[in-house]
């Protein structure tokens, strides 16, 4: 069962003392975003962040932070949220940032995975959710 909460994951690295992020243009929409994904039965947030960051691109990190930034989204954005009852109108989206090395592989809900720098996401990206966790990873890496 779907999990009352989203995610979004920055995978990131540096390369010639520049940050790049790896963000992602959804097969459906055409939208530019962060690795996003709902938790799933008993996840914690992290898990489920774990899990989508392997689904959406087949990488694996280390150096996880949870990022300060959050924001909530409304529920019905997302299948199965009548399960969640008639008391739950928003949901959490969590943000986490994770260090990454080696080849992405795209999955199904994208048609298109790029790493960037971080004024070309920032021009890319469609949600100010992503906009905001982007900026606060800048301010804790620090390049």
């Amino acid at each position: 069962m779907r999990a009352p909460f989203q995610v979004i994951v920055f995978p990131y690295r540096t390369e010639e003392r520049t940050l790049k992020v790896l963000i992602g243009k959804r097969a459906d929409d055409g939208t530019w975003q962060a690795i996003s994904g709902g938790g799933e039965n008993t996840e914690t947030p992290l898990e489920a962040a774990k899990r989508e960051l392997m689904e959406e691109s087949n990488l694996t990190g280390e150096h996880w932070q949870q990022l300060d930034s959050r924001t909530m989204l409304p529920k019905v954005h997302y299948a199965g949220h009548e399960a969640w009852g008639d008391d739950v109108f928003v949901i959490p989206e969590y943000a986490f940032a994770v260090e990454t090395y080696g080849l992405e592989v795209i999955s199904y809900e994208h048609a298109e995975l790029r790493w960037v720098d971080v004024a070309t996401a920032h021009a890319l990206l469609k949600y100010d959710s992503n906009k905001v966790a982007l900026w606060e990873l800048c301010q804790r890496v620090m390049v």
